[in-house]
């Protein structure tokens, strides 16, 4: 945690970034650490990306203990927010990727 609090620090985004030390899901095979990006500052709370380490749940198929860590992010969710944030911020202007070259 110090560390990751450094490059916080480092980077000037430590404002934008806390810690919930009782966020929990999966207790059966989670093994370590457990994130979650969430996004503010629109009309709702939106998450739009998380992750976990997940060592048990390989070995639960195995019998080995297999070091594994998971990703996601929403896409789509990001996507929307986004063209809805276009649609009301007249700085914002949709691009599709023929008009880019």
């Amino acid at each position: 945690m110090e560390i990751l609090i450094k490059y916080l620090k480092i980077m000037e985004i430590e404002q934008y970034c806390s810690f919930n030390l009782s966020l929990a899901r999966g207790l059966d095979y989670y093994t370590g650490l457990i994130y979650e990006t969430v996004l503010t500052g629109i009309d709702q709370v939106v998450s739009i990306s998380g992750g976990e380490r997940f060592d048990d749940l390989l070995g639960m198929f195995s019998n080995k203990k297999i070091p594994t860590f998971g990703v996601s992010i929403e896409i789509e969710r990001i996507i929307n927010i986004l063209k809805e944030k276009a649609k009301n911020d007249s700085t914002l202007r949709a691009v599709s990727t023929d008009q880019m070259s």
